[in-house]
This record gives structure tokens, C-alpha cells and sequence, in this order.
């Protein structure tokens, strides 16, 4: 997912920007201010900025001018609240706010072309990686299935578990389901996940996890149905708590950064969800969470 450098400094507009970004096309990284941030984001890869004409320290075509001397090949969409002018330090310049369409729109205008057309050896490889997987799933232990070792500590188990939804959570490959090969993958990728979801589920509920060490010492891999029935697991991923399509998309984001550890960034995209969904408690909890990690 390509990174994308939102600069508005009115904190409403910056959520409105965020939230009217395409789903899952970008990892927006967000700033209120111009001073020190290309500093920050030279080393990101950054090839599109959406930039304000308002913030909070600098004019937002002065950063637009930075930008481009400074970082090679950058497009920039330039909003403004007033009359809008073509010419300037940028791709393209937009009166904002607007529909989100129209707003999407004028991204794609500038955001560099990719080939979005699928590689295809590459998805083959990683049909063939998840159907041995797929077919390992009934001679492996819960442990096994998310490559751990048997009785990996509460906090080893939820940070495996963050990075093999990085790779394998269904909702990453859903918009290739109209295609033969993305709709065989997807089904596997689901049952596969599904089935991790279900190990994640036994490992770190303390009463589900004493009931598989006895039927592991039974020579049982798995748990039956009836003695997980009436269990409440609740979601098994961050994004799951999400009652919105746009907080479950910041949710995402904030789950790949926790997954690196990356705490700053996840509590940015956290901070974003719970803008979206302000009564959500899973998401404050989660706040804290990151807050304990970034003072710790």
C-alpha cells in the first residue's frame, strides 16, 4: 500500500481529506503543520501529497515548493477554500471541500499510473503458498498453525497473529473476486484465515485455552464445536471492532503499524478511527493501549 502525505492544518478538514481517500489504495500519513515534515518523509517513498492552502505554521504553497525541490517526482493535489489557480508549485489544484468522488477523481488524475493488472506468476505463487498451508491445517496444532511455540506468552501470540493478517486477512484480496484466479484465491485465503482467527480465538482466552491443553494431551488438535459453544471470542482482529466503513478502513492501517511496532503512526490512524466512531470504547481502549507502548 503506497503512503500518501495529507498537510491540512483544520483538524476537521484533515479527517474529512483522510476519510475521502480510495479504500485501501493508500496509508495516509498526516501532518497539521509544514515545518520538519519532509525531513520525515524522505525516506517513505512518498510519490502523491494532498496539501492545504491553510497551516498551521506556513502557507501550504510553500510547502508545495518544498516538496517538489525536494523530493523527486512527487504529484501533488493542491486544496484551497478560496479561488482556485492551475498554476502553481503543483499537479493539480482543487476548491475543497467537494464530493468525495470528485475529490478521488482529481487524485487519480495525478497519482503516477500503475499497472494494476494482476502478476499473474505472482499470484500463483501465492495460491500454491496458501493451498499447502490450507492443506497442513488438519495435522497441525493451534500453536503450529500460527507458527509458534506451544505456550507462547498472551503478547508474542497477538503480535504473530497482527502479521499473519498483514498477509492473509480476506479483506485484502476481495476486489479481485470478479477474476477466475482472485476468486479461487480468495476462497482460500479465507478458510484460511478463518481457521487462524479460530486458533487465535482458543490461545488467548484463558478458560478455551485450558480446556485445548487437556485435548491436546488427549492427542486432539483441535477443540469440537460443542466445547466452544456458548464462548464469547469477540473479534479476532483490530479492524473487526469497526460499526463504519471508514473507521474499519483506519482500523486496517492502524493494525499494520501496531504489527511493526510502528506505535506514532498507529496512534495517528487510531486517533483518525475513533473520529469516525467518537462513542466506540474498543478503539479508546486501543488508544491507550499505544499510548502505554509510545511512554513506555
Amino acid at each position: 500500500m503506497d503512503s500518501i502525505l495529507l498537510a491540512c492544518g483544520d483538524v476537521d478538514l484533515l479527517r474529512k481529506i483522510a476519510g475521502d481517500l480510495p479504500d485501501g489504495q493508500f496509508k495516509p500519513i498526516a501532518t497539521k503543520k509544514g515545518a520538519g515534515i519532509i525531513e520525515k518523509i524522505q525516506n517513505r517513498n512518498i510519490q502523491v501529497a494532498v496539501v492545504h492552502d491553510t497551516l498551521s505554521d506556513c502557507a501550504g504553497a510553500d510547502l508545495c515548493q518544498q516538496l517538489v525541490a525536494q523530493i523527486s517526482g512527487i504529484q501533488i493535489l493542491f486544496l484551497t477554500s478560496g479561488n482556485v489557480n492551475q498554476q502553481g508549485p503543483f499537479a493539480k489544484a482543487l476548491r475543497y471541500p467537494v464530493p468525495g468522488p470528485v475529490f478521488r477523481n482529481a487524485l487519480k488524475s495525478i497519482a503516477p499510473s500503475a499497472d494494476d493488472g494482476p502478476d499473474l506468476e505472482q499470484w500463483r505463487a501465492f495460491y500454491n503458498e496458501i493451498k499447502e498451508k490450507v492443506a497442513l491445517l488438519p495435522e497441525q496444532s493451534y500453536w503450529q498453525m500460527l507458527g509458534l511455540k506451544q505456550g507462547a506468552p498472551h503478547h508474542i501470540i497477538v503480535k504473530v497473529f497482527d502479521a499473519l493478517s498483514l498477509r492473509y486477512h480476506p479483506d485484502r484480496y476481495n476486489r479481485h473476486r470478479d477474476t477466475k484466479w482472485g476468486a479461487a484465491t480468495y476462497e482460500l485465503v479465507n478458510e484460511l484465515y478463518k481457521t487462524y482467527t479460530e486458533a487465535f480465538a482458543i490461545l488467548t482466552d484463558r478458560k478455551l485455552l485450558a480446556k485445548y491443553q487437556t485435548a491436546l494431551a488427549n492427542g486432539e488438535l483441535r477443540l469440537s464445536p460443542e466445547e466452544t459453544s456458548g464462548m464469547d471470542t469477540g473479534p479476532k482482529a483490530l479492524a473487526d471492532y469497526a460499526d463504519t466503513s471508514q473507521g474499519k478502513k483506519f482500523l486496517k492501517l492502524a493494525q499494520s503499524d501496531i504489527a511493526r511496532q510502528n506505535w506514532s503512526q498507529a496512534l495517528q490512524n487510531l486517533n483518525f478511527a475513533a473520529s469516525m466512531e467518537p462513542d466506540n470504547a474498543a478503539i479508546q481502549n486501543a488508544i491507550q493501549d499505544v499510548q502505554s507502548k509510545l511512554s513506555s
